[in-house]
């Protein structure tokens, strides 16, 4: 950890990390600084790249997208960089991971049915990218769904 960092910042970055939409005025009057202060130290810790943005957290089911997958995926070893770039295009899929290990790309995305899947499979993936062996990991139930935080520090 950066010892630049303070107990202010730490305290206002678990702020924002339980609510993004906290107002400043609050943020201010926990920390007991003036909202120009809090301002202030946003943007160092945005320069300094501690704070990367702000995000929405969208119900993927609400959309229609009922059925999220895991993909582990091999491809020949030639192809590995123009296949993560054609995987990171496809909109099906949310993350696109360069992996260690048995697979050496994995990918998450979000389906509305198994017809779709199965579409995307038959009509985009396979055909599309030289895979050479896959898995497909069907999610059942999401018990932690966090990206990193500041509780993991």
């Amino acid at each position: 950890m950066d010892k630049k960092l303070d107990k202010r910042d730490l305290t206002l970055l678990r702020m924002l990390d339980s609510d993004a939409r906290v107002p400043i005025a609050t943020i201010a009057r926990q920390l007991r600084l003036t909202e120009n202060a809090i301002r202030y130290r946003m943007e160092r810790l945005k320069t300094r790249g501690y704070l990367k943005g702000y995000s929405l957290k969208l119900s993927s089911s609400h959309f229609g997208k009922n059925i999220q997958v895991v993909f582990s995926i091999n491809v020949r070893p030639d192809s590995l960089a123009s296949s993560l770039k054609k995987l990171s295009c496809y909109h099906e899929f949310t993350k696109v991971y360069r992996c260690s290990g048995e697979y050496s790309i994995v990918c998450i995305g979000f389906f509305n049915d198994n017809e779709h899947l199965e579409e995307f499979l038959n009509r985009k993936m396979l055909v599309e990218i030289p895979v050479t062996n896959w898995a497909e990991h069907i999610v059942l139930k999401r018990y932690k769904n966090d990206e990193f935080n500041i509780k993991m520090i």
